[in-house]
């Protein structure tokens, strides 16, 4: 008998200082498989970009399902973020980003500010081409990145 719970994990450093979500999201971009594979992984921070949490789960479908599971358990556990990365392991090939995707990020983004959180990006991470998209790059590559400040 297949389950439709969803179970959130929660990683929360010993020093908020020790990772910068602002400075090292690529980073947690590229590392994001350790998690396992087919995880959704929201990771929390301050608007200076210090990381408090992160909370992962499997990719769920739809995906905003998941990211609302993870902000939910954050915040539960005591952990009042003011911004966020989403990191979803998902196919990303090469070219225009699908008109879907800029629906899921403004989406994702209201969500998020529901909870009085900042969604900063949406990282579609493909473990399988080792391929990575910024819906915020994507999509206003003009602009500062971190704009939870």
């Amino acid at each position: 008998m297949e389950s439709d719970a969803i179970i959130v994990e929660l990683v929360v450093p010993e020093d908020p200082e020790e990772l910068s979500l602002r400075e090292d999201s690529w980073s947690l971009a590229l590392d994001q498989q350790e998690f396992g594979p087919g995880r959704l992984l929201v990771a929390t921070a301050d608007r200076a970009g210090n990381l408090l949490a992160i909370a992962h789960t499997t990719t769920t479908d739809p995906p905003h399902l998941g990211l609302a599971c993870c902000l939910e358990h954050t915040f539960r556990n005591g952990i009042v973020p003011e911004a966020a990365v989403v990191f979803n392991d998902e196919r990303v090939e090469w070219g225009p980003p699908p008109a879907e995707l800029r629906f899921r990020f403004v989406t994702a983004r209201e969500q998020c500010a529901q909870f009085g959180v900042h969604l900063v990006d949406w990282f579609c991470c493909d473990g399988a081409n080792e391929l990575m998209r910024s819906c915020r790059i994507a999509f206003d590559p003009d602009s500062e990145w971190w704009d939870a400040a």
